[in-house]
């Protein structure tokens, strides 16, 4: 399984990486969305992680491009600005989970080991 991390430059993998690596998943690292858009292209991933900017600019239309590539990815976004009308704008789109980073890394952490499917065996 692979996961793809779709980032803010330097921001949040520092919660993130540890958590593949003792989950052991596979996972790719991009600084930006276009070429996050351009790995998906080229790779078939089971999830992606979607930092979405303090504007939202066209998170929408990444989560659309990012689901012509596989319609079965699971998508996370997250985000430092929540307002309604952004969750609104994601929560459209049947993303696998919106989460405002203000909750806690938990909640994340959480959601990212059921998109994983992890620990499905217990």
């Amino acid at each position: 399984m692979n996961c793809l991390l779709i980032t803010k430059s330097g921001q949040n993998e520092a919660e993130i990486i540890p958590f593949l690596r003792v989950n052991d998943v596979d996972y790719v690292l991009t600084h930006d969305q276009l070429f996050g858009i351009e790995k998906a292209h080229e790779y078939t991933f089971d999830v992606v992680v979607v930092d979405m900017l303090d504007n939202g600019f066209q998170i929408d239309k990444t989560i659309r491009i990012l689901k012509d590539c596989n319609p079965h990815v699971r998508i996370i976004v997250r985000t430092d600005y929540n307002s309604r009308e952004l969750e609104t704008l994601v929560r459209k789109e049947s993303v696998f989970y919106y989460h405002v980073n203000s909750f806690g890394n938990q909640d994340f952490t959480s959601a990212l080991s059921a998109a994983l499917e992890l620990n499905k065996d217990l």
